[in-house]
C-alpha cells in the first residue's frame, strides 16, 4: 500500500492555507492577515507548486462558506490584483477565481437546490452555501471585479429563467433570495447600466412576488426597507413596492 503522506499532498495543504487565511479576514484582522495571503499566493505560483487554474479551483470553495467574510475577501482580491508590483500570475489568479465562482454559481442556479445541506450536486453546502455564493458574487460586482458582460451572461439570466409551478415553490424562493442578496450588495452598480431594463424588470417582479407571499421563514427574511438603490437605468421602477429612490 503506497504511503499516503508526502510531498504529493502539497496542493491540498497549500490551497487550504490560503483558503483558511481568506476566511480569517475581518475588520480587526485584515491588516495582519492580508499580507500573509499575498505571500502564500505569490509563493505557490512562483515556485510552481500549483498551476493558477488548480489554485483557483481549490480556493474557490471559500465563496460558499460564510457570508460574514465576503466583503473582506472581495476587498482583498481587488487590492491584491491592483497592486502595481503584483505578478501577472497572481493577477491571473484573481481574475480566474472571479470567473470560476460566477460560472459555478450560474450552473448551481439551474439546480433544484433543497433546504438541507447535502442534496446539491453542484451547489456547495445546499441553501446556505448557495446564498453565500450569491452574496460573494454581489461583493465582487461592487468591487469592480466583474465586467458588465460577465454579469449579464452568467448571473441574472440563470437566476431568473425558471418555470414556476407549485412543486418547486421553495426552490423558487431560494432563487429570489439570491437575487435579493445581489441587489443588497451591488444594487447601485447593477442598476447603473450593468443590467438591461428587461432584466431589472424581471428581478423586481420576482422580489415583489416573494415579499407579497411572505413565505420565506426558512430563508433570510426580505426587508424591503433595506433595498434602497438609485436607478439610472431606462426602466421606470417608481411603481415598484420595493424602495428605489
Amino acid at each position: 500500500m503506497p504511503n499516503k503522506l508526502g510531498f504529493h499532498n502539497r496542493h491540498t495543504v497549500l490551497a487550504a492555507k490560503i483558503r483558511n487565511l481568506l476566511s480569517d479576514l475581518g475588520p480587526s484582522t485584515y491588516d495582519e492577515v492580508a499580507p500573509k495571503i499575498e505571500y502564500w499566493v505569490e509563493y505557490v505560483l512562483a515556485e510552481q507548486f500549483m498551476t493558477t487554474s488548480d489554485l483557483v479551483e481549490q480556493v474557490s470553495t471559500v465563496a460558499w462558506s460564510c457570508r460574514l467574510t465576503n466583503s473582506h475577501i472581495s476587498r482583498f482580491l481587488k487590492e491584491f490584483r491592483d497592486a502595481p508590483h503584483r505578478s501577472e500570475q497572481a493577477r491571473s489568479f484573481v481574475d480566474g477565481l472571479c470567473l470560476y465562482v460566477i460560472r459555478w454559481f450560474a450552473v448551481a442556479s439551474a439546480e433544484e437546490i433543497w433546504e438541507d445541506w447535502f442534496r446539491g450536486l453542484v451547489s456547495n453546502g445546499g441553501v446556505p452555501g448557495f446564498l453565500s455564493a450569491a452574496d460573494f458574487v454581489g461583493h465582487l460586482i461592487e468591487c469592480g471585479l466583474l465586467s458588465r458582460e460577465l454579469v449579464q451572461r452568467h448571473i441574472i439570466k440563470p437566476l431568473t429563467n425558471h418555470y414556476y409551478n407549485q412543486d418547486n415553490f421553495t426552490k423558487q424562493a431560494i432563487k429570489a433570495n439570491a437575487i435579493y442578496l445581489l441587489f443588497i450588495t451591488a444594487g447601485n452598480t447593477l442598476l447603473r447600466g450593468f443590467l438591461e431594463p428587461e432584466d431589472v424588470q424581471v428581478c423586481f417582479e420576482k422580489l415583489e412576488t416573494w415579499v407579497a407571499l411572505g413565505d420565506i421563514e426558512r430563508l433570510d427574511a426580505f426587508d424591503a426597507a433595506m433595498l434602497s438603490v438609485r436607478s439610472d437605468s431606462r426602466l421606470d421602477v417608481s411603481h415598484l413596492a420595493l424602495t428605489c429612490g
